[in-house]
């Protein structure tokens, strides 16, 4: 996945676990600057910042 082509964008995110979010996607980390060793993105909602690897994301659709 190209994470960072998403970043400005809103999109809907879809988990590998089921749960969707709805919001913009603020920031990518690449798995160098990433604790978790693999690229993520942030997910502003309006409500709350998320932090999501690549490995936990199972489809994004961009929404603009």
């Amino acid at each position: 996945m190209k994470l960072w082509t998403y970043v400005g964008k809103k999109v809907r995110i879809e988990l590998t676990n089921g749960k969707q979010f709805i919001g913009e996607v603020t920031d990518y980390d690449d798995e160098i600057v990433n604790n978790s060793g693999e690229p993520s993105i942030h997910l502003a909602t309006g409500f709350q910042l998320y932090d999501f690897d690549e490995s936990k994301i199972k489809s994004i659709e961009t929404l603009d």
